[in-house]
């Protein structure tokens, strides 16, 4: 998992930024993410999940779900029927040069289906 990332804007263009795959640990997950700082506020980034099989060609994914504020900076996404690897994505869009986030993504909690 990454700690503490921080983006800052060199410019006004909205960009999209990827972490690397990695396995899932089950076929559910809850994935959590603390928002340490933020200079762009009024939603300036956003956060997601992305998922795919092994054998999936490209770079791309599909979305499983995306992060909702839940308290004091804290931001939680529950998905369910993850493929083989996860990924999040980052997009953020500054209104000046220099704004920023520091962010880091927590341990996700794995659980499968009850049967």
């Amino acid at each position: 998992m990454w700690m503490l990332t921080q983006i800052t804007a060199l410019d006004t263009a909205s960009v999209t930024y990827y972490t690397p795959w990695f396995p899932r640990g089950a076929e559910n997950a809850a994935f959590s993410l603390e928002k340490v700082a933020d200079t762009i506020g009024n939603g300036g980034v956003t956060f997601g999940v992305v998922t795919k099989n092994r054998e999936d060609e490209g770079s791309g994914g599909t979305s499983a779900g995306s992060f909702s504020s839940v308290s004091g900076g804290f931001y939680e996404a529950t998905c369910t029927g993850l493929s083989e690897l996860v990924r999040f994505t980052i997009t953020f869009r500054a209104t000046a040069v220099g704004q920023g986030v520091i962010f880091r993504f927590l341990p996700p909690t794995w659980y499968d289906k009850a049967v």
